[in-house]
């Protein structure tokens, strides 16, 4: 006989593991029910994004940069093929998807589940692979990215990865606009993990990307990259880039850099080739920053349009420090000063600012930080506040030292002396438009904020014209155009001093008098043949006003400049 204590021992274990069972059972039928519902969903079916096309990158004058052309991938479900079936089903397979039989074979041996077998195909296999009438197998749409003019506007356009996520230039900025959201598809299995009948079913229907317009006319970029070509055979240049803008608007009818490369193959480019130099590099402007230490000390009134101004000395001693000029030049008007490029003559107009006056008309113009023109990697230059200056510095930022810029960013500056004294903000993207080519996010422009009054502008557009007609711009000028301008060329800094040999040759300017409207910057990194801004950057702005003069209908002048 079972004695009574063994009995209750015996009923309590029994009472403890039933009250286990049941306390299990609770935990996951009520407290993890959600969690196990998902897991039971997760082995019933399995979630299959397709994507849907990626919006178009279009110029102003209706040319496509970069589009998605349609194209189809062939799947396979191994577990819905009879294992017998597979070597005649790879036969017919492979010269469809571009696999050898074995290859197929092979394929459906390592996967358990639905798998692509080939992408990137033309839409014409979809009807071969419905003729096979196979369970298990068909096809999806996929899109191609495409970038139909090459490397034109390579390092503004960007480029996409295999799995189609921009990884540069406007193709990364904007990757959500363009990317739009991809249709999810379910692929059903029974409770033995075997598909069912219904192989696919719409879960989400996804929605095609959006497409950008960019105030950029490609004609106007072909012909700045065609120059900047040129003067990189001819004088030989670590890179070289331009910026074409409308200074009233902050439009943008072209941002070239060079290197170029084509997106479609940027695998098979270099860092150097993808950095958009416009917007990424950072150089001191040498001289084509004494029309804003002109216009900053006009503003504030410490100099007058009819001064003459003292540029004698060959330079001028500051804190036992001589900082050298290019000649002696003795007393000339501002005009005068400006086309010579005389340093110890803007030097001395820089002083009579106070630190205050000459760091807030600086910072007013933009420099110092980004522009925010909408393009990933933007640098907002270098510049530094009169906390850290030394002696040396109102004289130094005179000359284009101490301050390093992006060409945008000097092209927004000189904007606001050839639109009458405000600054802009640059537009790159004027809209957005849904697949359908409706218009969805419309250009809203940003209000213009004054920095300098309209006559102070007027005056130094003026003076600059001299610059090309007397001075150091005389390569840039154009025959019946009234065009203006300033030099730079600049020692490139590297650890608290100057690369020996190593410049920047810079031109900004804009045509034409007496009202402006086109800025053109050219900036040419590294040149080998001859660093002066005169021989190397002056002639490349005049060739491309030459070419755009034509192309944007700019009239001649009725005065006629040889």
């Amino acid at each position: 006989m079972i004695s009574r204590a063994r009995f209750r021992l015996v009923a309590w274990v029994l009472a403890a593991w039933a009250a286990l069972v049941w306390g299990r059972l609770a935990q996951v039928q009520v407290l993890d029910h959600q969690t196990w519902s998902e897991e039971a969903i997760r082995q019933r079916e399995k979630a299959i994004e397709v994507e849907k096309p990626r919006g178009e990158i279009q110029t102003r004058d209706g040319r496509l940069l970069a589009g998605s052309l349609e194209r189809r991938a062939v799947y396979a479900n191994p577990r819905q093929i009879p294992s017998k079936a597979w070597p005649e089903l790879a036969a017919r397979l492979a010269p469809l998807t571009g696999h050898t039989a074995a290859d197929v074979i092979r394929e459906l041996g390592e996967h358990d589940g639905f798998f692509y077998l080939a992408k990137d195909l033309d839409p014409e296999v979809e009807a071969s692979v419905s003729r096979l009438r196979q369970r298990g197998v068909g096809t999806i749409r996929t899109e191609r990215r495409v970038y139909p003019h090459g490397t034109l506007a390579g390092p503004l356009i960007g480029f996409v990865d295999g799995a189609g996520t921009g990884k540069a230039g406007l193709e990364s900025y904007y990757d959500r606009t363009l990317a739009g959201e991809p249709a999810v598809y379910r692929a059903l299995r029974d409770g033995k993990s075997f598909p069912t009948r219904l192989d696919l079913r719409l879960e989400r229907s996804g929605r095609p990307g959006q497409s950008l317009l960019l105030s950029i006319d490609s004609r106007v970029q072909q012909v700045v990259e065609d120059e900047l070509a040129r003067t990189i055979l001819e004088i030989g240049a670590e890179s070289a880039s331009a910026v074409v803008m409308d200074a009233f608007t902050g439009e943008l009818l072209a941002l070239a850099s060079l290197p170029s490369y084509d997106p479609a193959r940027a695998g098979e480019t270099t860092p150097q080739q993808q950095r958009n130099h416009a917007v990424q590099d950072m150089l001191e402007p040498g001289s084509t920053f004494k029309p804003i230490i002109v216009c900053a000390a006009l503003t504030h009134g410490v100099l007058k349009p009819w001064d003459m101004v003292d540029c004698s000395g060959g330079g001028i001693q500051i804190a036992g420090v001589f900082m050298r000029d290019h000649a002696s030049y003795g007393a000339l008007s501002v005009r005068d000063m400006l086309a010579k490029s005389s340093n110890s003559g803007t030097m001395r107009v820089a002083l009579r600012l106070s630190p205050v006056q000459l760091d807030g008309f600086i910072r007013a113009l933009g420099f110092g930080r980004a522009t925010g023109i909408g393009l990933p990697g933007e640098m907002r230059g270098l510049y530094q506040g009169p906390d850290t200056w030394s002696a040396l510095s109102r004289p130094a930022l005179s000359i284009g030292q101490e301050i390093a810029v992006t060409p945008l960013q000097l092209a927004r500056a000189y904007a606001a002396i050839a639109n009458g004294g405000s600054l802009v903000q640059p537009v790159l993207v004027l809209e957005t438009r849904d697949a359908e080519g409706r218009q969805v996010t419309p250009f809203r422009p940003t209000p213009a904020a004054r920095v300098m009054p309209e006559e102070v502008a007027r005056t130094v557009a003026s003076m600059l014209e001299a610059v090309i007609d007397e001075g150091t711009g005389a390569r840039a000028r154009l025959a019946g155009y009234r065009l203006a301008g300033k030099t730079g060329t600049a020692q490139k800094a590297a650890g608290g001093g100057y690369k020996a040999g190593l410049h920047a040759a810079w031109f900004a300017g804009y045509l034409q008098l007496p009202d402006p409207r086109h800025v053109i910057v050219v900036c040419v990194d590294e040149p080998k043949a001859t660093y002066w801004a005169t021989d190397v950057a002056a002639p490349a702005f005049g060739r491309i006003a030459a070419r755009l003069v034509t192309l944007l209908g700019v009239p001649p002048n009725k005065v006629q400049h040889t």
